[in-house]
């Protein structure tokens, strides 16, 4: 009798721990759970936006903002803001800078101004410097050494033909795909691409993924570049269109146009040349456009080389400035779509800069 009393006891006590420790057990598990899907939710779904914010004229960057003064639509849904942050972060940054027989004769000017333009920065941004002209190099990879960069620049040569597109997605798969934080790419070039493997088209995807700003100095060579184009092919110092280029123009301006019969440059009219090179000129303004606009940047026109100096100050008082805010969006599908963006801020007096849209993933 005592031993069956005992062993239900025992059974009992045995039944109470079992249900108490399944029961400890359960919320650690929930909790683990919670944990790892919160993990994946920051991993994939969250949106990150870089800000820019000016007075009306463009001129002056705003400070001392804070997250209750912006606003995020997406698709026209209003969003909750649940990370910001402020300039203090510091930025990566590529300066691009096009050593093509456009821009190679003031390379001294180029090495100058973008040494100022180091001055303006902080202590702890990091900047990669590539050069392009028909190749592209890698000079100076992501650094704060300053004495790296300065080395670097000295390094700029002269080359010919222009691997523009090449050299943006060098910029973003190479230098900075891998790299966290705040990240912007500055170019300095005509924008008319000429030489490499990568087309327009195959990059615009690449700029709405990357999470980038673009910015670029738009260097006016369209006139001196028509007149090396119009010399007669005997001419040593005369100018021709790639095969590249020759393809571009058929593609985009002539609607069932022969690419044989603009193979060669040669054998092209005057009068040809000269539309040519127009057209790849209007081509290079509205794209140069179109990237900066997609990744929240700007574009800056250069006449003359001695504007670089004060275009650079404004983009490096833009990047001191500038806010980055966060969220989760309400449409959490992962189809691969197109998604408008709004941001709007509150106080009086001020403009925004930012990306329009975001392109959902993929799964």
């Amino acid at each position: 009798m005592l031993l069956s009393r005992c062993c239900s006891l025992s059974a009992a006590i045995f039944f109470i721990l079992s249900v108490f420790t399944a029961t400890a057990q359960e919320p650690q598990k929930q909790e683990k759970k919670d944990q790892e899907l919160s993990t994946i939710r920051v991993d994939t779904d969250l949106v990150s936006i870089d800000v820019n914010v000016t007075d009306r004229s463009g001129n002056h960057s705003a400070g001392g903002l804070r997250a209750e003064d912006f606003v995020i639509h997406e698709d026209g849904i209003r969003q909750k803001i649940t990370n910001f942050s402020t300039a203090d972060v510091p930025f990566n940054l590529v300066l691009l800078i096009d050593t093509s027989g456009s821009t190679s004769e003031q390379i001294l000017l180029i090495r100058q101004a973008a040494k100022r333009f180091l001055d303006e920065l902080r202590p702890n941004d990091r900047i990669a410097l590539v050069q392009f002209s028909k190749d592209v190099e890698v000079i100076t990879n992501l650094t704060s050494d300053r004495s790296k960069i300065e080395q670097g620049l000295n390094q700029f040569k002269r080359g010919s033909g222009t691997a523009f597109y090449d050299a943006v997605q060098m910029a973003l798969d190479d230098v900075l795909k891998k790299v966290e934080g705040r990240k912007a790419i500055i170019a300095l070039t005509d924008g008319v691409d000429s030489y490499g493997y990568t087309t327009y088209d195959q990059l615009i995807p690449m700029i709405e993924k990357a999470g980038t700003s673009l910015y670029f100095l738009e260097i006016e060579t369209e006139a001196a570049t028509e007149a090396g184009m119009m010399r007669d092919c005997k001419d040593d110092n005369h100018y021709e269109f790639s095969k590249k280029q020759l393809r571009k123009y058929v593609q985009e301006h002539l609607q069932g146009g022969n690419e044989m019969d603009y193979d060669q440059h040669c054998v092209l009219a005057p009068l040809e040349r000269r539309q040519i090179n127009r057209r790849l000129y209007e081509s290079a303004h509205r794209e140069l456009a179109e990237m900066a606009k997609q990744s929240g940047g700007h574009v800056y026109r250069i006449k003359v080389l001695q504007q670089l100096t004060p275009a650079y100050s404004q983009i490096a008082a833009e990047l001191r400035t500038q806010y980055s805010l966060a969220y989760y969006p309400s449409n959490d599908k992962h189809d691969g779509k197109w998604r408008s963006l709004k941001v709007e801020i509150k106080r009086p007096g001020y403009q925004i800069s930012a990306k329009p849209g975001y392109r959902a993933p993929l799964d």
